[in-house]
């Protein structure tokens, strides 16, 4: 029985794609889309960060002077490697360099910054880093109070400070890092 030009034609075009089909790589989680909003770019360690995701929240009691910023890298399998956060960062444009990891002690009218980096291991072991005596500044380029809109540049110098592998390194540089996010607000949502 012979084949109708239409037919063949469309069964050329269904092998076809079959043969053309990408294997699809796992999607990120669901978390970047409902948690993170922005984008964040910089190198640690001479790398350029892979998949960082960022998100802004107003620093709770200061909600009128501070915020507190979050930055995650994944792997391309989803799962986090590293969280860094800065804390208790003024709702104005500023530079400053003065940076602790006493987050009890982070009070709302003040310039100190905290920060904290936790990098996790493959086995679920996390060791944690603070912010070295020198190398670390945050620059607020531009703050948009009505939006809630941040843009921010920022290096760090991060040191051991809780190491739970071996394979842990001593130190962690962050540079050329470079932001733009917005105030999440108290429902999970951004203005």
């Amino acid at each position: 029985m012979p084949f109708s030009t239409p037919a063949v034609a469309l069964l050329c075009v269904f092998i076809l794609s079959g043969c053309l089909t990408k294997i699809a790589k796992p999607g990120p989680p669901s978390a970047y889309s409902a948690q993170y909003w922005g984008s964040v770019s910089g190198t640690r360690n001479g790398r350029v960060l892979q998949n960082p995701r960022i998100w802004a929240t107003s620093r709770t009691p200061c909600n009128a002077h501070a915020f507190d910023v979050f930055i995650t890298e994944f792997n391309d399998e989803g799962e986090e490697l590293l969280t860094f956060t800065l804390a208790n960062i003024p709702k104005r444009v500023c530079t400053l360099s003065r940076f602790k990891t006493d987050y009890a002690n982070l009070f709302c009218a003040t310039d100190t910054i905290g920060s904290t980096l936790t990098a996790k291991m493959p086995i679920g072991f996390s060791s944690t880093y603070k912010p070295g005596r020198w190398g670390n500044g945050l620059t607020i380029v531009a703050y948009d109070s009505l939006k809630g809109e941040i843009k921010g540049r920022f290096g760090l110098f991060l040191v051991i400070d809780s190491r739970q592998s071996t394979h842990s390194p001593d130190s962690i540089r962050i540079d050329q890092g470079e932001f733009v996010t917005k105030l999440r607000g108290p429902d999970g949502t951004y203005r």
